[in-house]
């Protein structure tokens, strides 16, 4: 899940500012929250596109906090 909402951050999550490098090709608006410990699973057909993409070194960083927060 991603959110604006920038309160009760927790470690598996990760903060996105505009002052970052991938903000831009991100599409997103404003600072925004992965929340990491905040996953669904949807099918495809539901999704009505995509907004943007996030670099590799932010997706191996969110990757890290998955696998963290789901080891306990």
């Amino acid at each position: 899940m991603i959110s604006s909402q920038l309160f009760q951050v927790t470690e598996a999550d990760e903060i996105i500012e505009p002052k970052d490098g991938d903000f831009k090709q991100s599409g997103l608006k404003v600072a925004s929250v992965i929340r990491s410990s905040r996953l669904a699973v949807v099918e495809g057909a539901m999704l009505e596109g995509a907004i943007g993409q996030i670099s590799k070194e932010r997706l191996r960083r969110v990757k890290a906090k998955i696998a963290r927060w789901i080891a306990g």
